[in-house]
């Protein structure tokens, strides 16, 4: 068996959007699904310390050090996703690739982190959770991987001084 290697020529190739509009309707759909997933991460893990909060009081020293690592992480988490939604919405009529490339890779750290709570759940519950995360994560996956394949077009409403 040999190894197929694609020539350039069956890679896919960029083309150009020939509706700015839609692009930026793409953005700004970007960013707003990245807000839409750190607020609802975070109030779901409110909600599960709010139900087993109670419980961090058993433990020892350095597991409860331990949980205000993980909560720490997760804030800064949070406010990652909820910054580079926003930088997106911000840049939604920028042609600049730098916020695309920022919310693809927490996207996919986000449908990541998704995939192994869905799979945890699954094995200790026996019940398969609501996959609703999961299609909103792989959603923004996809249109963030689709804007970064088209080549930007010169917007004429927006005018630079340089």
């Amino acid at each position: 068996m040999s190894l197929q290697i694609p020539r350039p020529g069956d890679l896919p190739t960029a083309t150009t959007d020939e509706d700015p509009k839609k692009n930026r309707k793409a953005r700004t759909s970007v960013g707003i699904g990245l807000i839409a997933v750190a607020v609802i991460s975070a109030a779901a893990m409110i909600w599960l310390y709010s139900l087993y909060g109670a419980g961090l009081a058993n433990l020892n020293d350095s597991d409860r050090s331990e949980q205000a690592v993980f909560v720490t992480l997760n804030i800064f988490y949070f406010m990652a996703l909820a910054a580079v939604g926003i930088w997106n919405v911000a840049a939604r009529r920028s042609t600049s690739k730098l916020p695309l490339i920022a919310a693809l890779v927490l996207s996919c750290l986000a449908l990541t982190f998704t995939v192994i709570n869905i799979l945890d759940f699954a094995t200790t519950s026996g019940r398969i959770p609501s996959l609703f995360m999961l299609f909103l994560n792989l959603g923004i996956c996809v249109q963030t991987v689709r804007l970064l394949l088209v080549k930007p077009t010169l917007d004429r409403s927006v005018v630079s001084p340089y």
